[in-house]
């Protein structure tokens, strides 16, 4: 059968995804033609933070029915792990949870001989997906995301993500190197660690002993990580970001409220000041690191003086990158329970001025780069600008650069190059080759 994916979600959705084409690669099956095409077998990976992506998930299948009567279409990921009947009552055929993608291609078989099948539940010893070096997708790639945990045991109020992805476990240390090397091996130069708390691996040395194995692996050139609670956040990791070149200046550490009382209703178990504190730790031990952070606004009983203090907390930081959210009431959380609801209408006025305060700052911030010359890890030429490279600086952030000659950008993928930044556009950097 041809298949197709799409994904919805994180980064370990995008993760899960690469391994779901392996095994289905494996069992015989082969891409889609076309990019976009659907298909025979269509696979939708969910994702259920937020109900505007579950809504999305109804839409696509009704989109993949109508491109392909005949098509199988699979749900799998975490909207199928909490609401499976539902979605075989509105078409799947199809429903598999994030620990079942190895049974994918029998499930398959069942819905075609059968009817309707579904997979989910978690496993007792929760094991992990490896990317398999004979159909591995990422081969090739520049950057590749490598998962050290899975689940969550904070329940903070708003999240579906513990119910979704079970308890938190830590990837054993062995597994995380050898996928690690598969990539380097496979031609990746970056290794992106995934976890819905990085910090809280029951690991030898805990994370920051993990940064340093991982980034004393052959081949590798940069280290990145996410996410970061910042309850668990500690000085041991800045001074592991501080000491280890190939770790790279760049934390994602999700704030969610600048008010102390919503990050209480939150149950995030830290202070609007320590979190400050923590953004001054990593400022003093990591030179030139840039934050980004997610938010929401709109929680349950937030008022104009919580929202400010949410304000005034990412004008103060300078976040280089921020995802902002209207809050979400998710089925089975805590929160959904919570008195006091924000009209819509006040959660969109919010949304909007702290996203246009966020767009306002951006190009003041990555101003900083412009007349110094980056290290910029070529990952290919640039969607934007015909005849420009693309990558990432040290902090994350895209450079589009110019070539000299009739220099492909093909012949620097995966190199580090000097770029001297010239100029910013938006979000993005521009500039071009020393």
């Amino acid at each position: 059968m041809r298949f197709s994916i799409r994904t919805f979600g994180c980064q370990m959705n995008v993760y899960d995804s690469d391994r779901i084409r392996d095994i289905l690669l494996a069992a015989g099956h082969e891409p889609a033609a076309k990019p976009g095409e659907v298909g025979d077998l269509f696979v939708l990976n969910t994702c259920s933070v937020r109900e505007k992506p579950r809504q999305k998930v109804l839409s696509a299948i009704a989109q993949a029915r109508a491109a392909n009567p005949r098509v199988i279409v699979v749900v799998a990921g975490c909207v199928a792990q909490l609401e499976p009947e539902a979605l075989l009552d509105v078409g799947a055929d199809v429903v598999v949870g994030p620990d079942r993608y190895p049974g994918l291609p029998e499930l398959v078989g069942s819905a075609r001989q059968e009817g309707p099948a579904r997979l989910t539940g978690a496993d007792e010893v929760p094991s992990f997906l490896m990317a398999s070096p004979d159909t591995m997708s990422e081969r090739g790639a520049v950057s590749c995301f490598v998962p050290i945990q899975k689940g969550c045991d904070n329940w903070c109020a708003f999240c579906v993500v513990p119910a979704a992805r079970g308890r938190e476990h830590t990837r054993p240390l062995g597994e995380i190197l050898e996928e690690g090397r598969r990539f380097l091996d496979a031609g990746a130069r970056e290794l992106f660690l995934l976890g819905q708390n990085v910090n809280s691996v029951k690991l030898p040395g805990g994370f920051p002993g993990l940064l340093e194995a991982v980034a004393a692996l052959p081949g590798v050139l940069r280290v990145r990580f996410t996410t970061s609670h910042p309850r668990d956040c500690s000085p041991e990791l800045a001074r592991a970001m501080g000491t280890l070149p190939a770790v790279m200046p760049w934390l994602h550490l999700p704030v969610q409220s600048g008010s102390d009382r919503i990050l209480e209703s939150m149950g995030r178990g830290y202070t609007r000041t320590h979190y400050l504190e923590l953004i001054d730790t990593f400022r003093r031990e990591v030179p030139g690191i840039a934050f980004t952070t997610d938010v929401i606004v709109g929680f349950p009983g937030e008022t104009d003086a919580d929202f400010e203090d949410t304000v005034e907390l990412v004008s103060r930081v300078g976040f280089e990158g921020m995802y902002s959210f209207m809050y979400s009431p998710r089925p089975g959380t805590r929160a959904a329970t919570y008195p006091d609801p924000v009209p819509g209408p006040v959660a969109a006025a919010r949304l909007t001025r702290l996203q246009g305060l966020h767009e306002a700052q951006v190009p003041r911030l990555l101003a900083r780069y412009v007349g110094e010359t980056a290290e910029v890890l070529v990952e290919g030429a640039s969607a934007r600008e015909s005849g420009h490279a693309s990558g990432r600086n040290p902090q994350n952030v895209v450079v589009n650069f110019e070539l000299p000659g009739k220099m492909e950008p093909a012949a620097l993928r995966g190199a580090l190059a000097r770029v001297l930044v010239t100029e910013v556009r938006t979000h993005t950097l521009f500039g071009r080759l020393v």
